[in-house]
């Protein structure tokens, strides 16, 4: 059977164009590369030498041998190299959630180019996906982690076993006004006096934890919204409030992607906040994954 060391001992015959020469350069006796070298001869079924007084040289098969031989000795080197890599967590491929909303936070993304620095070969892919299928998907093993808001309501101490959380940041609420509208040129001093006012609101079944957030701080206002349109996402939202179809309440993060329409206006009765959070399998073995963790940890 050939192995690498009948290809390593090929080539320096073949480079040296001596067996004596090649056995020097080998530290092995030169019986013993000799004899190396016909049991690859016999194990290829043809000769790789021409013999004479003067030394050796390749023959036609052992030219082309010779070239193979330098091509799996490179790429044994390129795997050798990129084992390596992968192992260190340098090189590989990585699948993140992220809550849309938060792409544009820098943050995350200030974040993720130390880390495309750190480790160029890393194949980063976002998946835009809500913070409560991110979670199931972790779990699932579809995503290696996701940037997401995890627990919304302070007494909510909920854990999952096996999933780890490392918070990056604090998101506080804001009003989304039409720009030009009444409400943006008469901001009112109490949320209560948005009650008649028609809301666009997030649909509970995509974001039950959120919609739990907003109408706990609706509440301790006094005042439940009057909700007359759902959006499926927070640009929908966004896009439905400048068209001036009513005002929502939105995470201050919108204001990396807010259009020019829609105005928003910090409020005193919008006075809690939530965290935004990394969370990946606490287990996980992948070295990437594990070198974009310290990278977070950092800051």
């Amino acid at each position: 059977m050939i192995d690498l060391r009948h290809l390593r001992y090929f080539l320096a015959v073949a480079e040296h164009g001596s067996i004596a020469e090649a056995a020097r350069r080998l530290h092995v006796a030169q019986p013993a590369l000799s004899r190396q070298m016909r049991e690859l001869e016999g194990q290829l079924g043809s000769a790789l030498f021409e013999r004479g007084v003067r030394g050796i040289s390749l023959t036609t098969a052992g030219t082309q041998f010779l070239s193979d031989s330098k091509a799996i000795l490179a790429d044994l080197r390129t795997a050798t190299e990129r084992v390596s890599r992968v192992a260190e967590g340098m090189e590989g491929a990585l699948r993140v959630g992220i809550a849309a909303n938060y792409s544009w936070h820098p943050t995350i993304l200030d974040s993720l180019r130390r880390f495309a620095a750190d480790a160029p070969k890393v194949a980063v892919m976002l998946e835009p996906t809500l913070s409560a299928r991110q979670i199931a998907r972790i779990v699932q093993h579809e995503l290696d982690g996701g940037f997401l808001t995890w627990r919304y309501l302070p007494h909510d101490k909920t854990d999952i076993e096996g999933l780890t959380e490392i918070q990056l940041f604090e998101c506080h609420l804001k009003l989304a006004l039409p720009r030009g509208s009444h409400l943006a040129t008469a901001i009112p001093k109490k949320l209560s006096a948005l009650r008649e006012e028609p809301c666009m609101w997030f649909p509970r079944e995509t974001a039950p934890a959120y919609d739990d957030f907003l109408t706990y701080q609706c509440q301790r206002a006094g005042f439940s919204p009057k909700k007359v349109q759902i959006g499926s996402d927070v640009l929908t939202i966004l896009g439905m409030v400048a068209a001036g179809m009513g005002y929502s309440i939105v995470s201050d993060v919108s204001i990396h992607t807010c259009p020019k329409d829609v105005v928003l206006v910090d409020h005193p009765e919008l006075d809690m906040t939530h965290p935004v959070s990394f969370v990946y399998r606490t287990n996980d073995s992948n070295p990437a994954l594990r070198r974009l963790v310290e990278c977070l940890k950092k800051g």
